[in-house]
């Protein structure tokens, strides 16, 4: 059971810090901006194939875990030696803080329900560790070095925070992992007649226990995995518009011809299948080249 999660999912308190944050994302992301879609992109990590969020928020939490080693060596011993190395990396994590802050926000702006109330409790603490380091870095330029050292430990503790929650999105919510199946059948499957399968129109079929959605563009037959790579949102009930699929849970598009994705929220390619008519039947398997896991 998630007690975390449900305990922080029942605090309504909670409710107009993701109304703000909510707003704060659709300004900054031009949601109502056709440009927007490319800005979105960039910040999801559509480009990368990964998730964007997670590869910047190594470094605030590595550059703070580091200061806070050095801040600690300084406190006991009273050696100042290191005292600029630990400066220095206050404001390097101050710098990939904004960067987690902008990506983590864009794709907070994509969850509902338990995921969307964790998350903003989850900024909360990281804008409050910022908060903190902002005044520590001050201080420390200002002569101010041991209230700068105590809110910099300030800092460190409600980053350690931030950071499990944080954890708990990905692990116990399941936020920025894929999504669709990874294990796809490495033999042909029979998954619907063809006679069946009218032009342009996307059907729910199962290839040996996996959920796929099937369409016929052109003459030809296009098959990819169901649920969306996202947060498993049913694709098949999603909009057919040329050669894509639009989600109807958070609008990622994806190309019916590879799964390769072409607006996010979604970063991970969705997994198409090579199809073929056999006897009436269509079926399909695993593309070649993609080895099944043994295990």
């Amino acid at each position: 059971m998630d007690k975390i999660g449900d305990f922080i999912s029942g605090q309504s308190w909670l409710e107009p810090v993701e109304k703000g944050l909510g707003a704060v994302a659709d300004a900054l992301f031009l949601k109502n901006v056709r440009f927007g879609e490319k800005v979105r992109n960039l910040f999801h990590g559509t480009w990368l194939g990964h998730p964007l969020h997670p590869v910047i928020t190594d470094i605030p939490i590595g550059a703070w875990s580091t200061a806070a080693i050095l801040d600690v060596y300084e406190v006991a011993t009273g050696d100042d030696r290191f005292a600029a190395g630990a400066d220095a990396a206050v404001g390097i994590g101050l710098i990939g803080a904004a960067g987690a802050a902008l990506t983590g926000l864009n794709d907070w702006n994509y969850t509902s329900d338990k995921p969307r109330r964790v998350g903003a409790l989850h900024a909360m603490m990281n804008i409050a560790a910022t908060t903190c380091y902002l005044g520590s870095w001050w201080q420390r330029r200002n002569s101010c070095r041991s209230g700068g050292l105590t809110t910099g430990f300030a800092g460190f503790a409600l980053s350690i925070v931030g950071a499990y929650l944080g954890g708990h999105l990905v692990y116990n919510e399941r936020i920025g992992v894929n999504h669709a199946p990874e294990e796809l059948p490495d033999k042909f499957v029979p998954v619907m007649k063809e006679s069946e399968l009218p032009e342009n129109k996307m059907c729910k079929a199962d290839a040996d226990g996996i959920p796929i959605f099937v369409v016929r563009r052109g003459g030809r037959i296009f098959a990819l995995a169901e649920k969306c790579s996202h947060l498993g949102g049913p694709l098949a009930e999603g909009e057919l518009d040329g050669e894509t699929v639009t989600c109807p849970w958070h609008g990622s598009k994806f190309s019916i011809e590879d799964g390769s994705v072409l607006v996010g929220p979604a970063t991970y390619a969705q997994p198409c299948f090579e199809v073929r008519v056999r006897d009436g039947q269509i079926e399909v398997r695993a593309p070649r080249g993609m080895v099944p896991n043994p295990y």
